[in-house]
């Protein structure tokens, strides 16, 4: 029986090897991507360590500092990374960064390998004040200061109270003005902070915070329709392997990089952002601190949500960022003259997501120092 004409049946296995060259390209392109997301932070780590970054610890004002060092091959310079992170989290810029300079990368207290502090001693100023011990101490001379998030106000402090410490500022997405109560529980990061009280109100009830997090939190919200099975799974993943960061092989490493550093966070240092009216500010004054800066500064913004919507907030009047255009305005209006802004269209985690954009705003500083 004929199954048609020749031209027909050439037409048929054209189209069929078609089809099969495109289930090919989907499945590379799939097995590449998982691929990527299960080897991206054992190959970003291993540069590091082939970059000469070792781990060390040092004593300081009685607080236990856990932070790597790379080889001395030039002006020092001091990372501080952001909330509930740990100083792994610069992996993708490390190697970069210690070409030309000796860099610290430090768990803050409460974070990764560092100590954890009495709840009370939890403020800006405090931990602040002994990262500033720590340029003096262990670096051992003046720095160039880079903080990410809440690391960015922890820079912020040493520049402001202990400017010769200080060659040179780069505050990364901070929260300015933005993180003080009440305004606080009206942002997209305040979530976190407000869970982590609640979770020590509630006495507790998980063996890590990371679960009680995935589960009362919209971490995956962005996912859409998607985010309810994710969030299930993260939380069963959370309670099979208790104090072990939640891995899922089917998201990017910028999503899964936040419970690598969740996993050893104590949630006293949030809770301190909501409690007895936000007593992480006591004694700081985030807009005199910056009025107090001298040395020059580069301020990242990453405005990804206000550039595709025309405002910086949802539709619950949640912030989506951690500063609005005014809170930048406002910023620039009281550091040094010529500081230079670094807009940014990427999550908060710039130097994780946007490797590039980052070493592109260190160099800016670095530029301007020498």
């Amino acid at each position: 029986m004929s199954h048609g004409t020749p031209r027909r049946r050439t037409v048929r296995r054209v189209l069929l090897v078609a089809l099969v060259v495109v289930l090919l390209l989907v499945a590379a392109g799939i097995g590449g991507y998982l691929y990527q997301n299960v080897t991206t932070f054992d190959k970003a780590m291993t540069a590091v360590r082939e970059a000469g970054f070792v781990e060390r610890e040092a004593r300081v004002d009685g607080v236990r500092l856990a932070y790597a060092e790379g080889p001395d091959n030039g002006e020092p310079l001091l990372l501080i990374h952001g909330q509930g992170s740990r100083w792994q989290d610069y992996m993708k810029v490390l190697p970069e960064l210690a070409r030309e300079h000796h860099v610290f990368a430090v768990d803050v207290p409460g974070h990764g390998a560092s100590g954890r502090l009495d709840p009370r001693r939890y403020t800006n100023v405090f931990v602040g004040d002994v990262l500033a011990d720590f340029v003096e101490q262990v670096i051992g001379e003046p720095a160039l200061v880079s903080g990410h998030s809440s690391g960015g106000l922890l820079a912020l402090r040493i520049a402001s109270a202990h400017p010769e410490l200080v060659r040179g500022l780069l505050l990364e997405d901070p929260p300015l003005f933005s993180s003080t109560m009440p305004r606080l529980v009206k942002t997209t990061g305040g979530a976190m902070l407000v869970l982590a009280d609640e979770y020590l109100k509630a006495g507790s009830p998980h063996a890590d915070y990371q679960r009680y997090f995935l589960e009362h939190s919209d971490y995956f919200a962005f996912f859409g329709p998607l985010a309810g099975p994710i969030k299930n799974h993260a939380v069963s993943k959370a309670t099979e392997q208790p104090g072990e960061p939640v891995e899922l092989f089917y998201l990017p490493p910028v999503v899964t990089v936040f419970f690598q550093g969740l996993v050893d966070y104590d949630p006293e240092f949030g809770a301190a952002w909501v409690r007895d009216g936000g007593r992480w500010y006591d004694g700081f004054d985030t807009e005199a601190a910056l009025r107090a800066v001298r040395v020059p500064t580069v301020l990242v913004h990453t405005n990804y949500f206000e550039a595709r919507t025309g405002t910086a907030y949802d539709d619950r009047g949640i912030l989506m960022a951690a500063m609005d255009s005014h809170d930048v305005s406002r910023a620039l209006d009281l550091l040094p003259r010529g500081t230079q802004l670094v807009q940014v269209q990427s999550g908060h985690l710039v130097h994780f997501e946007r490797a590039d954009a980052y070493l592109d705003a260190f160099r800016k500083l670095d530029a301007r120092v020498h």
